[in-house]
């Protein structure tokens, strides 16, 4: 597998997992459904966290499958896809389902299409490695789910697309799909409860 063939993979299962909020959204999944969902996803991605890092035969056989579709730093720390999914239950457990389903949906489509559109088409770059491209791309599908699954405002929706691009511009700290996926979550929250 070449190294863009992996990128490509990797971003879509970061976008499959938009399904979630499209699923809960469109009454497909209740509440219940998308928290248990995430916290078999959640349980599973820990428990091969678990295993890479004390058994050497599943790190060995881990490495071997994916180990192209990793950034770098994931070789020897939580993978984006962990990081994604404790940030996605924490966001369904913790939000009223239309926060919640805007917050899901800018971790796994908006910041996914922050990297397709910034790979595609960013010419300009800060010192993170984020493009301005891919920003405004994050912004607008963040912004586009916000009123599809979360039924907010187009104004607010904007200023939730804004937190979601300025969440996942700066390399650190921390997961950007912990910071799009809660600071999105928790900026809702606030427009909801106004």
């Amino acid at each position: 597998m070449s190294a863009r063939a992996a990128a490509a993979g990797r971003k879509s299962l970061h976008l499959a997992t938009g399904l979630l909020p499209v699923l809960w959204g469109i009454g497909v999944l209740e509440t219940e459904d998308v928290q248990l969902l995430l916290a078999a996803a959640a349980s599973v991605a820990v428990g091969v966290e678990l295993l890479r890092r004390f058994s050497p035969g599943a790190g060995a056989l881990f490495a071997r499958l994916f180990g192209l579709m990793l950034k770098p730093h994931e070789t020897r720390s939580l993978t984006g896809a962990t990081w994604l999914a404790l940030a996605m239950l924490a966001a369904a457990l913790v939000f009223p389902p239309a926060v919640a389903r805007a917050a899901l949906w800018a971790g796994a489509v908006g910041d996914a299409s922050a990297a397709l559109v910034g790979g595609a088409w960013g010419a300009w770059r800060g010192r993170s490695g984020k493009s301005l491209a891919g920003s405004l791309a994050c912004l607008a599908t963040t912004a586009a789910g916000a009123i599809w699954l979360g039924g907010f405002a187009p104004l607010a929706a904007v200023a939730l697309g804004l937190v979601a691009a300025l969440a996942e511009w700066p390399a650190r700290p921390g997961d950007d799909n912990v910071r799009v996926t809660l600071l999105v979550g928790a900026a809702a929250w606030v427009l909801v409860r106004g």
